[in-house]
């Protein structure tokens, strides 16, 4: 059996396990003593606040007790109403930790390698600056909820990219490219670890850890949105790869 067909399989395999791993198991993480959460989750469907609290329901936010009160503010230990929404400022306020320009330092205070290379980006100086362009809840909404994929990131690129507000309009195509590059080059590796199994300290070991490096710069560079150095950086995990996959064919 060659070993690209045994990659395969690997993929398939990983694919049907974390389908039957990853159940919805709602409000089991939730903090039963947050009054916040036992409030919220009660609220209408219909009602803004209520979809927004159906939405944390499941999101990766609850499975690691991230509840209201870290984002919003807010006195999560008392069934007071007025008393928990102390200090609670609408997104539209300035002064809001949820208001558009403040959402990344928000965002920030847990993801902080990731706000870090936005900072750095022409994308982050325009928010500041001109109150335009992407924040976290632009592509992960704001309960954490989405992640972009190659079928939809051209969407919200063009948004701003394209012919009529004549802003680099190949930006969106190339930021699908890179998506695609960058999800399977993780599948890739996760294939490679599962199929080599290098013992700790071998030469396979030392490939491993360097492609994993890689994956991981490549990923903060996509928040960076610099995807030319993201696409080197994925061109680093398969040079390691390779390598890997070389002394796996040679022992």
């Amino acid at each position: 059996m060659s070993k690209l067909y045994d990659k395969v399989i690997i993929l398939l395999l990983a694919g049907v396990i974390i389908c039957l791993a990853s159940p919805a198991r709602a409000a089991e993480t939730a903090d039963a003593e947050n009054s916040c959460v036992q409030c919220h989750i009660n609220l209408s469907s219909s009602n803004f606040v209520g979809i927004r609290s159906h939405d944390w329901v499941g999101s990766v936010h609850q499975k690691h007790g991230v509840t209201c009160d870290k984002c919003h503010g807010g006195a999560s230990g008392t069934t007071d109403k007025a008393k928990a929404h102390s200090g609670v400022l609408g997104s539209s306020n300035p002064r809001s930790s949820v208001y558009f320009k403040n959402v990344p330092a928000t965002c920030g205070k847990c993801h902080g390698a990731e706000f870090y290379e936005f900072k750095r980006s022409k994308h982050f100086n325009i928010l500041k600056t001109q109150g335009r362009g992407p924040t976290c809840v632009t592509c992960h909404g704001s309960m954490v909820v989405t992640v972009l994929s190659p079928t939809n990131v051209m969407d919200v690129c063009d948004r701003c990219h394209n012919e009529r507000m004549d802003i680099f309009p190949y930006v969106p195509q190339k930021a699908r490219a890179v998506l695609l590059l960058l999800r399977e080059s993780s599948a890739l590796l996760d294939a490679d670890s599962m199929l080599y199994k290098p013992a700790d300290g071998s030469a396979g070991d030392e490939y491993l850890k360097a492609a994993r490096s890689a994956l991981h710069s490549a990923r903060l560079d996509w928040h960076r949105f610099d995807l030319d150095n993201t696409t080197d950086h994925l061109r680093d995990v398969y040079d390691s790869l390779e390598k890997l996959s070389n002394k796996g064919r040679h022992k």
